[in-house]
């Protein structure tokens, strides 16, 4: 494990899509061909359309201290099958999102990549 002690920020926690809709992708299984630009993942990712209510689990930082860290990434989940990795919401004159979060004491990356690419980051 990688311990940052640089000054970054980081929030933590779960947030609630109540009302609305969201965009989506999951992941269909590994790629028989690499996936070397943001075409190619696109591509291969499955992206979806999903209704609430959803539950959220997602973590934001200030910046990358060096870890190898997207800035911001959430997953999402629900009683009635929906669930993915989160994108945005696709109806923002109607949803509403009840959020729960809490400040990180440290930064810590366990099985950091050998090697990195900015592929696939939005």
């Amino acid at each position: 494990a990688v311990v940052s002690t640089q000054s970054t920020g980081a929030v933590g926690g779960v947030f609630r899509l109540r009302e609305g809709k969201t965009k989506c992708h999951v992941m269909p299984g590994f790629s028989c061909t690499p996936l070397r630009t943001d075409e190619d993942i696109n591509g291969w990712l499955r992206f979806y359309e999903m209704s609430a209510p959803l539950v959220h689990t997602s973590v934001f930082v200030s910046r990358d201290p060096g870890l190898d860290l997207r800035l911001e990434h959430s997953h999402c989940f629900s009683e009635h099958g929906d669930g993915g990795h989160y994108h945005f919401d696709t109806t923002p004159d109607t949803v509403w999102y009840e959020g729960y979060f809490n400040l990180a004491e440290r930064i810590v990356r366990i099985d950091a990549p050998e090697e990195t690419h900015l592929i696939g980051r939005d």
